[in-house]
């Protein structure tokens, strides 16, 4: 195979190497019949010989058609192959900024939380817990109709009972 690949100068696929061996096959052959017969050819070798060069030149014809095939896929699958790595390379850039987005939202819940938890009402919930208080609610009545705890509503009453 070395051989052949320093005789032609290039890379010889497999198509072209079975290609190779079926004509040195029939060259043979064809080697083999003439020298049994001592160069007597008549008019039905000639026929055969016509025949095993049509062959010869049919399969060569088959075999670069086949190569030009599997070249043609050969590309396609790269192409392919080349879309699909774009592909993915583009949903990892997604799956990366979703993460990035999760953890802000994550972060942004957090301190939304965190200052929507903190036990002291904002100056307007004081000013309606005193209101409610004048009309004559008690603590409790307050504290459902503000959605406040009993406790922190009870708390600004005292404040202001002591501020007074």
């Amino acid at each position: 195979m070395e051989f052949i690949s320093k005789l032609f100068g290039s890379q010889v696929s497999l198509n072209s190497m079975f290609q190779i061996g079926v004509d040195v096959i029939i060259l043979g052959l064809l080697g083999v019949i003439l020298t049994v017969k001592r160069l007597r050819i008549s008019k039905k070798d000639e026929a055969v010989m016509k025949s095993f060069e049509k062959i010869v030149e049919e399969t060569a014809l088959i075999s670069q058609r086949f190569e030009i095939n599997l070249e043609k896929r050969q590309d396609l699958l790269q192409q392919i192959t080349a879309k699909l790595d774009q592909r993915i390379h583009e949903a990892e850039s997604l799956c990366t900024r979703l993460e990035q987005l999760s953890q802000i939202n994550t972060d942004k819940l957090a301190v939304q939380h965190s200052s929507s938890a903190g036990p002291r009402p904002q100056g307007g919930d004081q000013q309606k817990v005193l209101f409610l208080a004048r009309k004559g609610l008690d603590a409790s009545e307050i504290a459902k109709s503000l959605k406040r705890p009993v406790g922190e509503v009870e708390l600004i009453l005292n404040l202001q009972k002591i501020a007074s």
